[in-house]
C-alpha cells in the first residue's frame, strides 16, 4: 500500500491497526447476541444498547497481538478482543477511547474488553455506533477467540460443546443448594429469555422473565409444545410427570430449544430428589399419626420427641380435619394442603386415604382450622369436617371419630362442598352420642319405624314431615316449600298420624316426630358407614 491504507486509516495508525479491506457486503449468520450466548463467558455484559446486539453480525474474530501492529489485518464485521493493560504496553496511545475510534472507522462489529469498562468510553462506541462488550477480567482471551471461531465455522458443534457446559452450570447449581429457582435463573441468562417452571399441577413454581412474560407465564397452561400468547412464542417441556419448563421470547432459535432440553434434564433429576424426600418425609409423617390413632401404647416422651423431630408440638391443643376432594385426586388435595400450611406456618400432621385427607391442626387461634378449610377450599373443591380441639394426642382418635361424623352429617344435612363443625351439630351430638345404645333405637323404631316401612322406596311421607318441621310447623309455608296444595299437606299429616299413632298438632308429639327424624339420619348414617365398613366403633 502507500501512504495512507484503503479505508481511511493514515498510515500512522497503522501501527495500531494493520491494513484491512472494507468488504460492503457479505452474507452471515451470527450476531453478537449469539456470541453471547454461545461463545463468550456467561458473565460477559452487553455495556451498549441491547437493539445492537441483536442485528449486529460477526464475520469474524481478531484478538490484540502482543507486538506491533496491534491487530492482524481487519476486513470489517469482526469481533476485537483487548485487554487494556496489554494495549498500553504496546503503545501508549492505545487507551480504550482511541481503540473505540481507530476500530470504529475499521468497522469491526464490536469490542471485547477484559474489566470494567468506564462510562465515557461507553458514551464514545455508542457515539460512534460499535457495540461494546465487557467480559471477566480473568478472561482467557486464546479460549474465547477459540469458541467464536469454532461457532462461526461449525455452528452445531459449538451448540453441543455449549450445551453441555450449560447442563454442568445447572447441576452445579443444584448442588449448591439453588433449587429449582437456581436452574431457571441461569436458563434464562444464558439463553437472555423468559424462564418458568411448573408444577405436575399447572402450578406457577419459579420464573425469570419480566413485563408480557410474566403475565403469559400467569396465563399459560404448560402443555408440551408450542403456544402463541401476548405476542411471545413460548416453548414448553414437560419433566415427566413431575411439571413443566416454559421458555418465551418474541423469537426463538436452536439455542433456545437446546438449553430448554437441558433445563429439563436437570430438573428431572431434581423433581425426582423433591418427590423422594416427599415421600420418605409423608411416610415418616404418616407414620406418626397413624401411631397416635391406633390407640397403641407408646412412651409419651419418646413420642413427643419423634414429633418434635418432624417440627409438631403435641403439647398444643389440637383439631381433626377430614376433607374429601370433589373433582380432584386426594394427592392433588395432599398437594393443596401441604403449600397453605407452609404459607401459614403451620406443622400439622397428614395422612393420605383412599377417599382423602386427615389433618391435625394445631390451636392457635379459635377459629382458625375453620379459616384454614376456607381457604383450601378456595383452591380445590372439597368438603369436610372438622372436631372439637383436643389437649393430647391420646384424645386424638375420639377427635377424627368426631371430624368424619361432622363430614358424614354436614354432606346429608348441607350437602357437597359444605364445611361442618362437631361443635355445630347441635343436637346431633346428643344422638351421636347415643348411637349405640338400645334406647335410641328402641325410640326410633317406636316413633318413625312403622311410618319408614310404609313409606317403602318413594320417601313421600318422610319428605312431608321433613318440609313441615323446615317451615317450623307454618302449613301454608311448607305446602309452598313442597310444591303441593295446602289440603294436600294437612291430608299427609293425618295419614302420617294414622300410621304412626302420634297426634301431629300436639306439641310433644311433634318433638318427638323432629328428634326421631334427626335420629334417622344419623343411624342411616351409622348403618350404611358399618355395611361400607367406613364408621368405626367407639
Amino acid at each position: 500500500m502507500g501512504t495512507e491504507a484503503r479505508g481511511g486509516v493514515s498510515g500512522g495508525d497503522r501501527a495500531i491497526i494493520a491494513d484491512y479491506e472494507f468488504v460492503p457486503t457479505w452474507v452471515m449468520l451470527t450476531t453478537i447476541r449469539d456470541l453471547q450466548r454461545l461463545a463468550l463467558p456467561p458473565s460477559s455484559v452487553l455495556r451498549t444498547d441491547e437493539h445492537g446486539g441483536s442485528i449486529t453480525q460477526v464475520r469474524g474474530v481478531a484478538s490484540l497481538r502482543s507486538t506491533l501492529p496491534a491487530f492482524p489485518p481487519l476486513h470489517g464485521g469482526e469481533l476485537a478482543l483487548v485487554v487494556p493493560a496489554q494495549a498500553l504496553q504496546l503503545d501508549e496511545r492505545l487507551t480504550l477511547l482511541q481503540l473505540v475510534e481507530r476500530l470504529a472507522d475499521v468497522r469491526v462489529a464490536g469490542i471485547a474488553v477484559t474489566g470494567l469498562i468506564s462510562d465515557d468510553v461507553v458514551e464514545r462506541a455508542e457515539r460512534k455506533g460499535i457495540v461494546l462488550l465487557e467480559l471477566p477480567a480473568d478472561a482467557d482471551l486464546r479460549l474465547i477467540e477459540r469458541d467464536i471461531q469454532r461457532l462461526l465455522s461449525d455452528p452445531e458443534l459449538q451448540i453441543e460443546r455449549r450445551a453441555a457446559q450449560l447442563y454442568s452450570e445447572l447441576t452445579q447449581a443444584l448442588v449448591g443448594g439453588g433449587g429449582v429457582r437456581s436452574v431457571v435463573v441461569v436458563l434464562g441468562e444464558r439463553t437472555g429469555q423468559n424462564v418458568a417452571c411448573y408444577s405436575a399441577s399447572g402450578r406457577l413454581r419459579a420464573e425469570y422473565g419480566h413485563g408480557t412474560a410474566r403475565a403469559a407465564f400467569q396465563l399459560l397452561r404448560p402443555t408440551e409444545g408450542e403456544h402463541q400468547l401476548l405476542g411471545l412464542r413460548v416453548l414448553v417441556r414437560t419433566i415427566g410427570a413431575l411439571g413443566g419448563l416454559a421458555l418465551a421470547g418474541t423469537s426463538l432459535d436452536s439455542w433456545d430449544t437446546v438449553a430448554l432440553q437441558q433445563g429439563v434434564a436437570a430438573l428431572a433429576l431434581e423433581l425426582s430428589k423433591e418427590q423422594a424426600v416427599k415421600a420418605a418425609e409423608s411416610r415418616v409423617r404418616g407414620d406418626l399419626l397413624r401411631t397416635i390413632l391406633s390407640g397403641a401404647q407408646v412412651d409419651p416422651q419418646s413420642l413427643q420427641a419423634q414429633a418434635a423431630e418432624l417440627g409438631f408440638d403435641l403439647q398444643r391443643p389440637h383439631i381433626a380435619l377430614v376433607c374429601e376432594p370433589t373433582t380432584e385426586t386426594p394427592e392433588v388435595l395432599l398437594n393443596h394442603t401441604q403449600r397453605l400450611l407452609k404459607r401459614r406456618q403451620l406443622a400439622a400432621p397428614l395422612l393420605l386415604r383412599e377417599e382423602g385427607l386427615v389433618a391435625f391442626c394445631p390451636v392457635k387461634e379459635p377459629h382458625q382450622p375453620h379459616a384454614l378449610l376456607a381457604e383450601l377450599q378456595d383452591t380445590v373443591a372439597l368438603t369436610a369436617g372438622s372436631s372439637s380441639a383436643v389437649p393430647g394426642p391420646h384424645q386424638w382418635p375420639q377427635a377424627l371419630d368426631q371430624a368424619e361424623q361432622a363430614l358424614a352429617l354436614g354432606s346429608q344435612l348441607f350437602g357437597v362442598g359444605s364445611i361442618t363443625a362437631f361443635a355445630d351439630l347441635g343436637v346431633y351430638r346428643l344422638l351421636l352420642a347415643q348411637r349405640d345404645t338400645t334406647d335410641l333405637w328402641r325410640f326410633y323404631e317406636e316413633t318413625l319405624g312403622t311410618l319408614v316401612e310404609h313409606d317403602g322406596t318413594s320417601g313421600e311421607l318422610m319428605m312431608t314431615l321433613e318440609g313441615y318441621f323446615a317451615e317450623l310447623g307454618n302449613v301454608s309455608r311448607a305446602a309452598e316449600r313442597l310444591h303441593i296444595h295446602r289440603n294436600t299437606l294437612i291430608y299427609r299429616l293425618q295419614r302420617i298420624s294414622d300410621i304412626t299413632g302420634i297426634d301431629w298438632k300436639h306439641a310433644e308429639d311433634q318433638l318427638a316426630l323432629q328428634l326421631a327424624l334427626k335420629a334417622h339420619r344419623v343411624l342411616k348414617l351409622i348403618d350404611d358407614g358399618r355395611r361400607n365398613g367406613t364408621v368405626r366403633g367407639r
